[in-house]
């Protein structure tokens, strides 16, 4: 039996529920089976910002900025490894603060403070846009063509532990 993995900070693509639930279950339609890890939050620090020619965004280091989000509270070591394996090399791991929610409602002031893993941008900063990276947009525009894309792949991470 191994340990629970430390929870882990999501403020890009990874927000689009179904691509969440295609990478921890091998399929878009388990929304459902994944909520439950979720928690609304919140890092400070750093900032989410587009790619030049990319879908995704990167999290860069900036004291006066603050990144919204999920942390995934995750079950499984092997749910952690189809993540980092999702995410790829061009991302840190990094030890982070986040500012997680009691509940779903937006109104409710009550806030947890947790320490979570965050992939912050470890790739070419010329690639950084100034701009803004928006969820809206990249579900809109391209979450079909992700998933397309990725129906049938698997990935690394065994289903034992």
């Amino acid at each position: 039996m191994s340990a629970t993995p430390k929870p882990l900070f999501v403020y890009g693509t990874l927000r689009a529920l179904p691509l969440l639930a295609w990478a921890l279950t091998g399929e878009a339609t388990q929304v459902d089976a994944i909520r439950g890890m979720l928690r609304k939050a919140t890092v400070s620090g750093y900032k989410r910002c587009a790619l030049h020619g990319c879908d995704y965004p990167a999290a860069i280091k900036d004291e006066n900025s603050s990144i919204d989000g999920y942390v995934l509270l995750l079950e499984t070591t092997s749910q952690r490894r189809k993540l980092d394996d999702f995410e790829g090399e061009v991302y840190k791991v990094t030890s982070v603060t986040a500012s997680v929610k009691h509940s779903e409602d937006d109104n409710d002031k009550e806030k947890d403070t947790i320490e979570v893993d965050m992939y912050v941008w470890d790739g070419d900063m010329a690639k950084v846009s100034p701009g803004p990276w928006e969820l809206e947009r990249f579900i809109a525009d391209r979450l079909d063509d992700w998933l397309d894309l990725f129906d049938g792949m698997e990935l690394v991470g065994s289903s034992e532990d």
